[in-house]
């Protein structure tokens, strides 16, 4: 894989056999606004991953509570895979909503990361929400 900045500035990711561009991210809140407490523990679970699946340029951000995953995957994987194994192993960190996002973002490079998330309400910097 080789990536690649558009004439638009954004990130091309070039496989043998495809291009991509953008990525996927995950988030998840948690229930009633319960507290993420063991926030190093999600980020090392995260990170975990980002490694078995071979995830490119993976950015985790946590937040009181709610976290993001954005990453773009090998062409090998479903990137359905993603939030299927997020969810089988975040239990333990706390009480998760039943409901989660996975979606496509259009760059993950951090200056789009950071609109995305201000989209959001969440300040990228401050690691909390800015509501």
């Amino acid at each position: 894989m080789k990536k690649e900045i558009d004439r638009n500035g954004r990130i091309l990711y070039k496989f043998s056999h495809s291009v991509a561009q953008g990525g996927f991210v995950y988030f998840h809140k948690t229930i009633s606004g319960r507290i993420i407490e063991n926030k190093q523990g999600l980020r090392n679970l995260l990170a975990a991953i980002s490694k078995k699946y071979k995830l490119i340029d993976a950015t985790i951000k946590i937040y009181d509570s709610i976290f993001f995953f954005f990453f773009q995957a090998p062409i090998s994987l479903a990137p359905a895979k993603i939030p299927e194994c997020i969810c089988n192993n975040i239990s333990s960190i706390t009480n998760w909503d039943k409901e989660y996002i996975f979606t496509e973002v259009y760059d993950l490079q951090e200056k789009f990361i950071k609109k995305d998330l201000k989209k959001r309400g969440y300040d990228y910097e401050k690691g909390y929400s800015g509501n």
